[in-house]
């Protein structure tokens, strides 16, 4: 479901020479490259006005009007956040919305919204009950990084400044059709200093705000956030990620010799409860902050179970929770530690960022294989790869952080064996290998141990945990052993799931793989390079896991295979146990496979250009298409037309129309996998004038008008 919210129009006065009532974005502004004194280049320099650039004003509760992001290329079935205008909207006013994080400068006018949580390559379609009016960007094909124009090498939706150029009176209503089209309607801003490229926001136009329009009194600037997120303070570092040192952290582990898991397991214990700073609950926020940063986007954190990238600054501190993140306890904190005095509730290596709404679907539940029989977890309104069985009350989180949850149960496992609860106020807590019961809800027990020790094998260890870990460590003062030391965990967990651990052998080398390929391509995976010693013969035997199974793919050093077809992008997982007839090693390798999505192409055959309420025939071809094609027609965008279709043909009879106008009709094909692909058409209308009417000389501007008035200007002049 889209995160939908209300705008109502800001009236901001003035008039204009069109005849109608037309409601068009006039300016756009993508992280300008624009800087601040302090911190230098803001990404987040993000607005977007939408203006009545018509002679008369329009009443925003008489229609649905609503203005749709559409990310990545997203088609017309999947929007993103919406934002619904209500209120009156005057001549020549305009509704803005700028981002929470942007400058002051952009904040003047309007208000804060997530419909600003755009990029060069997310389209903005604005819509009156549901028909297209107008757009920026293309939807339903991504351009990779932006939309430019080859005619224009400075015209660019990403780290630009655009403004509508004045002749534009009435929207682009073809949201599909190539942007910015052979006639750019938009213009590049220029400014030497940051406030310039926002004067623009709250009068259409080419060029600053003249002063002719009165935005109304700028709101007082917010206090400066001092903290990493909202009521949030900055935090003192107790380590230095720097120096840490993995064999001297884990020296007596490493030396040691430990009769059973349980033994290491307690060894590993007193090793990780060195150091531990217990944080306060709102010190969490921070911590989350820092170590669950985006990558790619300092000013974001990651969600975990929807991978979302969101601002820091959007945690839920009160009121609801739509669209905020909040501190998800991994190990829910009702198995066992429910307080926050207990160390275990504010242990960040357990803690992560979440969507309000999906850590509530988790709620308490144990982790476990429930994929088969659970239902996926949607996040407005797309699967996110996790799965809720509410029968067995399991929890199935995506593939992409299932060695990350059990790498941080393994962690609170080891870390509390209740051994110093004087300190930490924490039981021994118990990973079992089951789901547990709604009676023991209150017990420090959460499943399903063996389950999870396959995710770890699955889902090797990565940067971002790496990271993840060194923050935490910086704040807190202690470190995960099963990130550091991914051995440990077969040494800790291995027996107890049947996958007894050895002394293991000891390579050096790396695996050659790709970072991935597109299905139906050949690829090898080479382990040639990895040595035992000079003279040490050898073995090696790739296995590949899907589920809970492990086939046989190969026994020679160099794995050669065909990626399969996919019908979206999928991770193929591998383990690799190389052996010298006495110790072997294991080794984990995953690998990305691309779907290639289904691509026709298409021709369309007809007359597309009609005076109103005439008829035409348009008839698609479709090359190569495969056995099983289906297809459907559907009219995406101007005023409603009959029209019928047979496969490939379709029949339009144009509607009465007051101005001239495209009908947009759009063409699926489908294949017999459900893969499908659209292409539109458009049909260009021609309002017909009634007969008797005769246009006047100089209509459609302001100068017979002017003509006349300047003389009796300058007579009353005169007199006066």
């Amino acid at each position: 479901m889209s995160s939908v919210a209300t705008a109502t129009a800001i009236v901001l006065g003035g008039l204009s020479s069109a005849a109608n009532a037309n409601l068009v974005i006039t300016e756009y502004i993508e992280g300008d490259k624009t800087f601040n004194a302090k911190d230098g280049l803001n990404s987040n320099n993000k607005a977007v006005e939408i203006s009545n650039v018509g002679g008369t004003a329009i009443d925003l509760d008489a229609n649905v009007y609503k203005l749709i992001l559409f990310g990545n290329g997203a088609d017309a079935t999947k929007p993103g956040t919406t934002e619904k205008l209500t209120g009156t909207l005057a001549p020549n006013a305009s509704i803005v919305f700028f981002n929470a994080s942007a400058e002051a400068e952009y904040k003047v006018v309007g208000s804060s919204s997530t419909i600003t949580y755009y990029n060069g390559d997310d389209a903005l379609v604005l819509t009156k009950d549901d028909v297209v009016i107008d757009r920026i960007g293309q939807r339903g094909v991504d351009p990779g990084t932006e939309w430019t124009d080859p005619n224009n090498a400075d015209f660019s939706t990403l780290n630009k400044a655009l403004r509508r150029k004045a002749s534009v009176t009435v929207g682009d209503t073809n949201a599909e059709a190539a942007f910015p089209g052979a006639d750019n309607q938009w213009v590049v801003v220029t400014a030497a200093k940051p406030e310039d490229y926002a004067k623009g926001l709250g009068c259409p136009g080419e060029k600053a705000c003249t002063g002719s329009v009165t935005p109304p009194e700028p709101p007082k600037p917010p206090e400066p956030e001092t903290g990493p997120c909202t009521g949030c303070e900055t935090l003192t570092a107790v380590a230095d990620p720097a120096t840490f040192n993995s064999e001297i952290y884990y020296s007596d582990v490493l030396s040691g010799d430990f009769a059973n898991a349980e033994d290491l397991k307690n060894a590993l214990s007193v090793i990780i409860a060195k150091g531990h700073k217990q944080l306060t609950y709102k010190q969490v926020w921070s911590t989350l902050a820092y170590a669950d940063q985006d990558p790619a986007n300092d000013k974001n954190v990651i969600e975990i179970y929807t991978g979302a990238s969101i601002s820091k600054y959007d945690n839920q501190t009160s009121g609801s929770g739509v669209g905020k993140w909040n501190r998800e306890h991994v190990w829910a904190k009702s198995h066992g530690f429910p307080n926050e005095p207990q160390w275990g509730y504010t242990d960040a290596h357990h803690l992560r960022p979440s969507d309000v709404g999906i850590n509530t679907a988790r709620s308490n539940n144990d982790f476990g294989a429930c994929k088969d029989t659970g239902e996926e977890v949607l996040f407005n309104g797309v699967g996110t790869g996790n799965y809720l069985d509410k029968t067995t009350n399991c929890w199935e989180p995506r593939d992409k952080v299932k060695g990350d949850v059990a790498r941080m149960i393994m962690y609170m496992d080891t870390r509390y064996q209740g051994t110093d609860t004087a300190t930490t106020q924490m039981p021994d807590l118990v990973a079992v290998n089951r789901l547990t019961t709604t009676a023991e809800d209150d017990a420090p027990l959460i499943g399903t141990l063996c389950t999870l020790y396959e995710w770890s094998q699955l889902d090797a260890v990565d940067s971002y945990e790496q990271n993840r870990n060194n923050q935490v460590y910086k704040y807190q003062g202690n470190r995960n052993p099963f990130i550091d030391r991914p051995e440990l965990v077969k040494e800790v967990y291995g027996a107890a799931c049947g996958d007894e651990p050895n002394s293991g052998l000891v390579v050096e080398g790396d695996i050659v793989t790709p970072e991935s390929v597109i299905e139906g391509a050949a690829y090898t995976l080479d382990a040639s390079a990895m040595k035992a010693g000079e003279g040490v013969m050898l073995t090696y035997k790739w296995e590949q896991i899907v589920g809970e199974e492990k086939t046989l793919v190969g026994n020679q050093a160099i794995l050669s295979l065909t990626a399969p077809k996919v019908k979206a992008d999928d991770t193929l997982n591998f383990t690799l146990t190389i052996s010298n007839g006495t110790l072997e090693t294991t080794k984990a390798v995953s690998l990305s496979v691309m779907n290639v999505p289904f691509m026709v192409e298409v021709g369309f055959a007809g007359n597309t250009k009609l005076a109103e309420e005439q008829s035409t025939t348009i008839t698609a071809t479709v090359a190569d298409a495969p056995v099983g094609t289906t297809y459907n027609w559907k009219q995406v965008s101007g005023t409603t037309a009959k029209f019928t279709v047979t496969d490939l043909k379709l029949d339009v009879t144009a509607p009465k129309i007051s101005i001239d106008q495209s009908l947009v009709f759009e063409l699926t094909v489908t294949n017999a996998d459900k893969e499908s692909f659209s292409k539109s058409v458009s049909i260009e209308v021609l309002n017909t004038e009634d007969a008797g009417w005769t246009k006047p000389d100089g209509a459609g501007s302001l100068g017979g008008f002017m003509t006349l008035l300047l003389p009796l200007i300058w007579l009353r002049r005169r007199q006066g």
